[in-house]
């Protein structure tokens, strides 16, 4: 969910909290105030009723009105002073009123009465009414315009913000251009800005040094080995050689060759890594499959290996380059971990390329896309199936092992354009 929404939501919700509460308590606020004004007034007639007491030694006659009404009940000792709400029937319009009733005691000649004033609190409920429903619509009213105004305030403010994030998207560290940052006059803005634009020339920086070291480190360390390889091939024609220093020479060739393909794999790595093949072209992963079958066909006829290829047309939008090698490195697995007795499977359908190959035991599927990974039976650099996942990884492709009924299974998924 958006920042934006997240914060109308609470806005939202909090605001018809707050309202509901605020309501009922102006509601009895108000009652609270209206019937402190009407016992007011029910004083005021009990001070009148006093006054004529006094004076004329006798009571005024019951008077019943609409919106007042007194009476008066002889008692036997004086009754105590109270106020109290209550339901009055009218016969005139046949229904309840709710009024308010003030009963205190007189003494007239000696007798004892209880007066009872009562006045009608239709109108006072009628106009608490009108006063909570008039400030409840001013209110939501209210919040409403604050709503809106706050909707359009707050996504002019973010505006800077959506403005940098868009930069950040587009932002290809292979093809970089500056991030593009709106002025603005809020302070934390200006300092994300700040801090994203030095961030990304340290990671420009960062990237220009490491493509310079991958550069120069790939021409250093292929020049020293390549003068090993000579020598050595000019050491092994020596005459004068005994079959025990030709056997430790042997062995000598074949660490340097191991340790170029390791240098080269780790370079290759590290140039996927930094996005340095960019160029993309429309490639048939199925013809690439019939070159590559055809390129190892001695060394497969050389280990007694059948290949089954069951290849549908499967063209995908990448770096031919890389096409080669993933195809070439998932091919060299099967082949250099196929059981013996077993065969390899190669099928292309749809989007999806699988190649399966007889094994042993099951390879550990969360580290078998590690770096150096092998498994005991193994004796390559352990880097082929991790270059592969690096390159699924850079086009968004779906790679994944499973081990069923014998067979080991790689599974690209492609994403076709």
């Amino acid at each position: 969910m958006k920042l934006q929404a997240q914060y109308n939501r609470i806005t939202i919700i909090s605001t018809l909290f707050i309202l509901l509460i605020a309501a009922a308590s102006y509601y009895f606020l108000l009652r609270y105030v209206l019937i402190t004004q009407l016992d007011e007034a029910l004083k005021v007639e009990e001070a009148e009723l006093y006054d004529y007491v006094n004076k004329y030694n006798k009571l005024p006659e019951p008077t019943v009105y609409k919106d007042q009404q007194i009476s008066f009940e002889l008692t036997s000792e004086p009754g105590k002073r109270s106020f109290k709400s209550l339901q009055i029937f009218y016969k005139e319009e046949n229904q309840n009123e709710l009024s308010r009733q003030l009963l205190f005691p007189v003494n007239v000649s000696g007798q004892n009465y209880m007066v009872s004033v009562t006045k009608s609190e239709e109108s006072t409920q009628y106009l608490v009414w009108i006063i909570l429903f008039s400030t409840i619509g001013l209110i939501a009213l209210l919040t409403v315009i604050l709503f809106f105004t706050n909707r359009f305030l707050i996504k002019k403010l973010w505006k800077p913000f959506h403005n940098t994030l868009s930069s950040i998207k587009e932002f290809n560290l292979s093809a970089p251009s500056a991030i593009s940052m709106q002025p603005t006059s809020i302070t934390e803005f200006r300092e994300l800005n700040e801090s994203i634009r030095m961030m990304a020339q340290k990671m420009l920086k960062d990237y220009q040094s490491l493509k310079d070291f991958t550069d120069h480190a790939s021409h250093e360390m292929q020049t020293p080995l390549a003068v090993i390889n000579s020598k050595l091939d000019i050491l092994i024609q020596e005459p004068e050689l005994s079959e025990k220093s030709l056997e430790q020479v042997q062995g000598i060739y074949k660490a340097v060759e191991k340790l170029s393909r390791l240098c080269q794999s780790l370079l290759l790595l590290t140039k996927i890594e930094n996005n340095q093949y960019t160029a993309t072209q429309q490639v048939f992963i199925n013809e690439l499959l019939e070159e590559k079958g055809a390129e190892m066909e001695d060394w497969m006829n050389a280990v007694d290996l059948k290949v089954i290829m069951q290849l549908e047309p499967l063209p995908v939008s990448m770096n031919r380059h890389l096409a080669e090698i993933l195809v070439s490195n998932l091919l060299q697995n099967a082949v250099r971990h196929n059981d013996s007795t077993g065969n390899i499977t190669i099928r292309t359908s749809g989007n999806k390329l699988s190649v399966l190959n007889a094994g042993k035991a099951p390879l550990d599927k969360e580290r078998v896309f590690d770096r150096f990974y092998k498994s005991d039976y193994s004796g390559g650099s352990g880097l082929g199936l991790a270059i592969v996942k690096q390159i699924c990884d850079q086009y968004c492709f779906s790679l994944d092992y499973n081990f069923k009924e014998g067979q080991h299974c790689f599974a690209v998924i492609f994403s076709i354009t």
